[in-house]
């Protein structure tokens, strides 16, 4: 048996470390050939199914020529696990990730394991402890984050588009989804992938009233891709916001920027319980991503500008002296503020000024802090000289802004 390589063992002892954390989630490497494959699901076939012999379970991941995949495997039992599929042919190495749940424990959740895996009522009294201590977390935010963490070790994992899998218990073994890949034709594949990145091509200018009509018709090409609940819609929307924040992070955007946008439109998604407010969404995704090329987008500016302008936009709430920022890019104070206001037609300071001001409208917007607290989290100490600048570029005090938002 070879050993792993070491770009797989950091890869799968940050994963793990990052699971266990977030969702206290297990991660276990397995390299062939595969023994203790029944530490994938903690041993609950073994235990409900008497003629159950490890040796014989098949564990095939068919032709995958090297590629990286990542499988979402649902089980007849009422639980997940994730296989990433990292390195080797035929039999690779791979990721076990889970087991884990997305329901909440309870009569129905029970009712359905005993209706859809033939075993009886007392198999699943004897199992409950195990399922009260099994995590439970939704597979789109565990997916998520496993595509971030891999995409650090193999960056192609960051385009693969995970696939969702059934473990068919009758034959214990792993199969593809047949009936889903079946309602797609070849031209059909192909309308699905020229429709997405004729989106993502849009996205990138910016453009909010196009990007949305390009995106009605990549979700028109999506539709086989769910069958209409709120889970596998739910899916759809994290995959769109994965396509829209990794086709961002190719633009000269700081990718803090495009992180953030990320993750605050992966909680709301979570967080969504309706079927008629997920269906807002996409629009909403599209219309927040489109601001971000527009607000921080700088693609004719200099090197040197883009720079300054995002360590700006990055540290509102510290000292943004003409001097400061001279020594901290070892420039000439004097060239520096003449370069910028040249490329951006306005000064430094006004720049800093406009900055710390939109930023604070931001603050009263969504946020309940005060107004000298917001004061002081854009940078200025002295309430008053904030007030007037304020005033001066709103043509109203903060206070009544923050009244009459």
């Amino acid at each position: 048996m070879e050993e792993p390589s070491s770009n797989l063992v950091r890869c799968h002892e940050l994963l793990q470390n990052v699971l266990q954390s977030a969702f206290r989630i297990t991660t276990i490497l397995f390299t062939p050939p595969y023994t203790d494959i029944k530490k994938i699901d903690l041993g609950l076939r073994a235990m409900v199914w008497t003629d159950y012999n490890e040796e014989q379970q098949n564990i095939s991941f068919g032709e995958t020529s090297g590629e990286h995949r990542l499988l979402i495997v649902k089980s007849n039992l009422g639980f997940y696990n994730i296989l990433a599929l990292i390195e080797g042919k035929g039999q690779p190495d791979f990721l076990a990730i889970g087991p884990f749940r997305d329901e909440e424990l309870s009569a129905n959740y029970f009712t359905q394991i005993l209706k859809d895996s033939r075993i009886s009522p007392g198999e699943i009294q004897s199992l409950k402890h195990i399922y009260e201590q099994m995590p439970y977390a939704l597979p789109d935010s565990v997916t998520a984050v496993v595509k971030h963490v891999l995409s650090v070790f193999y960056p192609n994992f960051s385009q693969i588009v995970p696939e969702l899998m059934q473990y068919a218990e009758q034959k214990r073994d792993i199969d593809i989804n047949r009936e889903l890949l079946d309602a797609y034709t070849i031209e059909h594949a192909e309308e699905y992938r020229n429709s997405l990145f004729d989106f993502l091509s849009i996205l990138k200018t910016g453009d909010s009233p196009r990007a949305q009509r390009a995106l009605h018709s990549f979700l028109e090409n999506a539709r086989l891709t769910h069958d209409g609940s709120m889970r596998e819609y739910r899916w759809l929307l994290h995959s769109l916001n994965n396509y829209c924040h990794t086709e961002l992070l190719t633009t000269d955007i700081h990718p803090y920027h495009i992180i953030k946008q990320m993750v605050s439109t992966r909680t709301k998604i979570d967080s969504i319980t309706t079927m008629a407010k997920l269906e807002q969404m996409p629009n909403e995704i599209c219309h927040k991503y489109c601001l971000l090329v527009k607000n921080y987008a700088n693609i004719m500016y200099s090197k040197l500008t883009k720079d300054v302008i995002d360590y700006i936009r990055l540290h509102l709430e510290e000292e943004l002296s003409l001097s400061y920022l001279a020594e901290h890019f070892n420039k000439n104070a004097s060239a520096l503020s003449h370069s910028f206001s040249t490329e951006t037609g306005i000064s430094l300071t006004n720049y800093i000024q406009q900055e710390r001001v939109r930023e604070a409208i931001r603050l009263f917007n969504t946020t309940d802090f005060s107004v000298s607290d917001v004061s002081i989290m854009v940078g200025y100490q002295d309430f008053s000289y904030f007030s007037k600048l304020f005033s001066k570029q709103t043509g109203m005090s903060p206070r009544d802004y923050k009244k009459h938002r």
